[in-house]
């Protein structure tokens, strides 16, 4: 079979995987040569798998019609491991990376933005989770929003990404303001650590005490990095700013139209959009199309021009709808 049918393994994250195996496991002999080393059914031999590396197989494949039961397989792995309290920051750092690669294969399955976009954001948005992860205050602040489950840092991880695709498209080339957009679509939420986690409940309406416990979170966010000296200003700026409206009707300041920070303007775009179609117990809360059709609802609370950007890049994904 063909090199292309096949994606790489986190060796790491297989080597933690308990369960009987969903999938079948290679290995690569040649540039189109691979052997299956573990069948459906099997379970996790680490001996086995050093072995295979002493000869020279240092990475592991599965075909790419399985990625979904293996992200599905790998999502229990990932939470476990970041639920531990005495985790190395390279644990940590290895977990950030897993996820935003799984983040970006949804983006791509699903179907939400074009692949040419998406490939000129991929390594970008690598570069500044290698920024995060050189910040052991802030790593450790974003890692404590999964302390139930992974749904808050893949959200962190897909708004940020999200973010750096509409900023290109509104034909920012600035490298400065793409660096201060994408940190601030994945440390939007950093706050949101600080406060109880039954808050991140979709599936029940908030008493008005607790939604004013989360429009504190802005600045709760903004107060774990303020001691951090080489942190960028205006990256709290968006940490503090992306839940003000265009209308005049967010918070914390209530803010309207351009005094809003423009990187605050384009991940408040994302976040919402973000919120509504990040996977949560293995599938997204809506469609990218059902999503975009809630925020143009919702027209009033956004920046009218990135809308319009906005709607421009959902357009593969409303044709391959229709």
């Amino acid at each position: 079979m063909e090199a292309n049918l096949y994606c790489e393994l986190a060796m790491e994250v297989f080597l933690r995987m308990q369960n009987p195996l969903p999938f079948d496991v290679y290995i690569k002999m040649s540039e189109d040569k691979f052997t299956k080393v573990f069948v459906v059914g099997n379970t996790v031999d680490a001996q086995r798998i050093k072995n295979y590396v002493d000869k020279g197989a240092d990475r592991l494949y599965i075909l790419k019609k399985d990625r979904r039961k293996y992200i599905n397989s790998t999502e229990k792995v990932i939470r476990k491991l970041l639920s531990q309290d005495n985790l190395s920051l390279g644990e940590v750092g290895f977990a950030i990376e897993e996820l935003s690669e799984q983040i970006m294969f949804e983006i791509y399955e699903d179907g939400i933005f074009d692949t040419d976009s998406l490939l000129r954001v991929q390594n970008l948005t690598k570069t500044y989770i290698k920024m995060l992860k050189s910040d052991v205050k802030v790593l450790t602040a974003f890692m404590k929003m999964s302390r139930d489950e992974t749904y808050m840092v893949r959200h962190s991880i897909s708004t940020g990404i999200i973010s750096l695709l509409l900023a290109k498209a509104d034909n920012n080339t600035n490298e400065r303001m793409l660096e201060i957009i994408c940190l601030g679509g994945l440390l939007h939420d950093l706050g949101m650590a600080q406060l109880p986690p039954e808050l991140n409940d979709v599936d029940r309406k908030l008493t008005p005490e607790e939604w004013k416990l989360i429009q504190t979170h802005n600045e709760l966010g903004a107060k774990i990095v303020e001691d951090i000296k080489t942190f960028p200003e205006d990256v709290k700026e968006v940490i503090k700013q992306h839940h003000e409206q265009y209308n005049g009707q967010g918070y914390p300041k209530g803010f309207t139209g351009d005094q809003i920070y423009y990187p605050a303007r384009v991940v408040a775009i994302a976040d919402a959009f973000s919120a509504l179609t990040t996977r949560r117990g293995g599938r997204p809360l809506f469609t990218p199309t059902d999503a975009l059709d809630i925020l143009i609802s919702e027209r009033g609370k956004y920046d009218p021009r990135l809308m319009k950007v906005f709607e421009a890049l959902l357009i593969p994904a409303r044709k391959k709808a229709a």
